[in-house]
């Protein structure tokens, strides 16, 4: 072969890696080999899987429809209804709370692709923005967040800022909580200043994926100017809440597309019935206690026979309660305990010798 035949040639290197001569252990599988990993498998997976059962048993957790199918609205005073938690144990801090939406389909292929993340980022987008499914904007009055608007204002046609199916069907129910009977202090704390609404979010989804425009466009409506959502998401740092109106329970540490419960609305879920992370309660209750929820429940549901709930939580060092993982070790332990015993009896009462070349059938040439 010539020089430059063999430097186009696609034979490989003559090494051991290349020619696949590296030295190799090869298991071989004996009765007594799989007899024993299936019996020690299964000797570690079931302490393991009563010891997670057991830690979820110890966490707290109640839930409350108080809308959609197979119930009748909530009674409403203005809009706003009365739910009540009994707590039936001791509940540690911190107390998760969530909202649950049943058969809410936000895994749908278009749903889940009519965003712009580059409009989410600040970025200015060029319209019309393809990836936004859905009416690109809506005729209506633009608020500025809980005000008032000025006398003779007149509806106009805007823009949705930010732009998509997922950012304009935001879950816009409202829920703050308190003690039921209780003062307008608790431990020197307002009662109404129950639920803290941060630390909802991933940290690097508030750092990178969310920021608000730094310039607003006339012929944009934000998520504070729609009327849907003006109670919902603050229009400024540090703005005010009203009590028992606004979804903001303290004073807005972030506004617009950073406000944390948007980011976790966001997010979307892989399942038609899901929870989302609505605030954390970080005071301890003891059993007995009577949790106040007033709920304003303007997100409809009824439309795709849906459900809403409010559900409240204590957590473990592994999250809150699902009881799969434990029962997951338990089942698979108890599987390999059951096939070791089974491999045993038979392996004792019909014994089989190793390399006996009884066993191999030949096939004689013709």
């Amino acid at each position: 072969m010539s020089n430059t035949d063999a430097e186009h040639s696609k034979r490989p290197d003559d090494t051991p890696f290349k020619q696949q001569r590296l030295k190799a252990w090869q298991p071989i599988l004996t009765p007594n080999w799989v007899i024993g990993t299936f019996f020690v498998v299964g000797l570690i997976f079931i302490p393991i899987g009563v010891f997670l059962f057991e830690e979820n048993k110890n966490i707290v957790e109640m839930s409350l429809q108080y809308d959609g199918v197979n119930m009748r609205a909530p009674s409403a005073a203005d809009g706003v209804a009365l739910q009540n938690f009994t707590l039936q144990e001791d509940m540690k801090a911190p107390i998760m709370v969530y909202y649950q939406l049943d058969n809410f389909y936000q895994n749908h292929r278009r749903y889940v692709s009519s965003r712009s993340d580059a409009q989410l980022r600040g970025e200015k987008a060029e319209l019309p923005i393809s990836t936004c499914t859905g009416s690109p904007g809506i005729t209506s009055l633009k608020y500025n967040s809980t005000e008032d608007l000025a006398p003779g204002a007149t509806a106009a046609y805007y823009r949705f800022n930010p732009c998509g199916l997922i950012a304009n069907s935001l879950f816009n129910g409202t829920h703050t909580s308190s003690y039921l009977g209780q003062t307008d202090t608790y431990n020197g704390k307002e009662v109404v200043n129950l639920m803290d609404q941060s630390g909802l979010a991933w940290q690097s989804d508030i750092e990178t994926k969310f920021q608000n425009p730094t310039t607003l466009d006339s012929e944009d409506m934000m998520l504070w100017q729609n009327p849907k959502y003006r109670f919902v998401i603050p229009a400024r740092t540090g703005q005010e809440r009203i009590l028992n109106v606004t979804g903001w329970t303290t004073a807005a540490p972030l506004y617009g597309v950073e406000t944390e419960r948007f980011i976790v609305w966001m997010r979307t879920a892989g399942l038609p019935n899901f929870r989302k992370l609505y605030g954390k309660i970080n005071t301890d209750l003891p059993k007995g206690t009577v949790l106040r929820f007033l709920v304003s429940s303007n997100f409809a549901v009824t439309p795709f026979e849906g459900k809403k709930s409010l559900v409240i939580s204590t957590l473990s060092w592994y999250g809150g309660r699902n009881p799969f993982l434990g029962v997951a070790y338990m089942v698979i332990g108890s599987i390999c305990i059951v096939l070791s015993l089974i491999f045993f009896a038979k392996h004792k009462m019909t014994p089989r010798k190793l390399g006996d070349t009884n066993y191999l059938v030949w096939k004689a040439k013709n």
